[in-house]
């Protein structure tokens, strides 16, 4: 018999910083997408923006591309269901590096480099 509960503690914080590349198997296809999409020549993406203007800062191109590449691989297409993933799956998370693109800079993203994507 058991003699007992583990504990749940979910208040307990991290007590070293975090490495996402423990989260997953070395095996998982996130990995390999990312390790694909970096090896592209992507300079036609980061072309189409003017930095070091007023304004917020975009989000890295190759984070976009490796995002929606990972999600058509996973079979998810709509923006929204995307941002969803970014807070709540693990692999997403990875790919975006712990940041979450909103629903609207996702299908403009996508609606402005249409042609660069498929």
């Amino acid at each position: 018999m058991a003699k007992g509960f583990k504990a749940v503690d979910r208040d307990q914080g991290f007590l070293l910083p975090v490495d996402m590349r423990d989260w997953l198997p070395a095996d998982h296809l996130v990995w390999f997408v990312i390790e694909v999409i970096e090896s592209l020549d992507l300079s036609a993406f980061r072309g189409r923006y003017r930095l070091g203007r007023a304004g917020r800062e975009a989000f890295d191109p190759v984070m976009m591309v490796t995002l929606l590449a990972y999600a058509y691989c996973r079979g998810l297409r709509s923006s929204r269901g995307i941002e969803r993933a970014c807070l709540t799956d693990v692999a997403f998370r990875i790919v975006c590096g712990q940041r979450r693109p909103d629903h609207t800079v996702i299908a403009r993203f996508r609606a402005g480099h249409e042609g660069s994507l498929v």
